[in-house]
């Protein structure tokens, strides 16, 4: 599919189509609607959509399954990822992980952006053992920027060139949805953001260091972020004097 309009047209009527849930008369939020609909029309199994992901104030506003949650969650913890790339770089960005994975070439200089090798090597436990995964993500635009990135999953193969044009027309599409109330009062960037807060107050590092350092003690003690977070809010972790208690956070599986 290359037609513009009709692309759009489908994605308006997958939303349509997906609906209250059975029974419940209740329709899942407006962003999650689009990224199902985003991820089924790529034939993916499974998105995600991460505002500011290059920034310090990334956040996830949208994951649609446990394999993307898990994903996101990864290259918040690494800092880099087919998301933070494609929105640093401001094109799609994609990698496979698992079993049928092709190595790192040696001779590609490491800021390449198509293979982001930490990720990479951290996320195949993401994926079931034995299987391949294709991962790709578009920048999201609004006004000509890249406000965030549609991350999507699924099974590994050669990506035609209309479908990586078609992914770039779906991520623009979710823009519109981002720049409401809703999203940009999101709780998890209401979180990072009074954590961070917390951590320059203890430690007299500016913001974007804060939020290094934060991703730098999750990753070391292998906890997710949001945990270490509510941790920090709580009072159960400090970064101040280099005495941190233990944050009683729970171990990543």
């Amino acid at each position: 599919m290359t037609d513009r309009l009709l692309l759009l047209r489908s994605l308006a009527e997958a939303v349509a189509r997906s609906g209250p849930g059975a029974g419940s008369g209740l329709c899942p939020p407006a962003v999650e609607r689009l990224c199902r609909a985003a991820a089924a029309l790529l034939g993916a199994d499974g998105a995600a959509l991460t505002c500011a992901p290059a920034g310090a104030g990334r956040y996830t506003a949208c994951a649609t399954d446990d394999v993307a949650a898990r994903l996101a969650e990864i290259e918040d913890l690494a800092g880099d990822g087919p998301a933070v790339r494609a929105a640093r770089h401001g094109r799609t960005v994609g990698t496979v992980l698992g079993a049928g994975a092709a190595g790192r070439p040696a001779d590609l200089p490491p800021d390449v952006p198509e293979v982001p090798p930490v990720f990479a090597v951290l996320a195949a436990d993401a994926v079931d053992p034995g299987a391949t995964v294709a991962v790709r993500a578009w920048p999201v635009h609004v006004d000509g920027r890249a406000v965030a990135a549609l991350t999507v999953h699924g099974p590994a193969a050669s990506v035609p060139a209309d479908v990586l044009a078609d992914g770039q027309v779906l991520a623009d599409a979710l823009g519109p949805s981002l720049v409401g109330p809703a999203v940009a009062s999101a709780p998890a960037r209401a979180r990072r953001h009074r954590a961070v807060g917390m951590l320059v107050a203890q430690t007299g590092l500016a913001p974007d260091d804060a939020a290094a350092l934060l991703r730098a003690r999750a990753w070391a003690e292998d906890v997710a972020v949001a945990d270490l977070e509510d941790a920090v809010l709580e009072r159960r972790a400090t970064f101040a004097g280099g005495d941190a208690p233990d944050p009683g956070v729970t171990r990543q599986g």
